[in-house]
């Protein structure tokens, strides 16, 4: 089971714990002190959207920042965005998280 670009082994099945994937996450230890915003922009019928990040203490930053720093595909468009958006609904209270990109 892949979450997050995070191998989990298969005996784990579908439901991994959000607490083993926060830990795998600050395991990563990516550096974000040259990140202060994360802005992603999305254009659906001729209407762009910009939403920003700046929390660095919320999921939704950290996984992102991982993303930024690590990715070296388009994979997150397709399955990380979903997934980051779904933990983040359970992890984070922050009202900057609390936005359209959760789905």
């Amino acid at each position: 089971m892949f979450i997050l670009g995070f191998k989990f082994p298969a005996e784990m099945g579908n439901k991994i714990p959000d607490e083993v994937v926060v830990a795998r996450l600050a395991d990563a230890d990516v550096d974000t002190s040259d990140i202060n915003e994360i802005k992603m922009v999305s254009e659906y019928h001729s209407q762009i959207e910009e939403i920003s990040y700046t929390n660095k203490d919320t999921f939704m930053f950290k996984a992102l920042a991982h993303y930024i720093k690590t990715a070296e595909t388009d994979y997150m468009i397709y399955t990380n965005r979903y997934q980051i958006a779904e933990l983040s609904k359970r992890l984070d209270s922050d009202d900057e998280t609390i936005s359209p990109f959760q789905y």
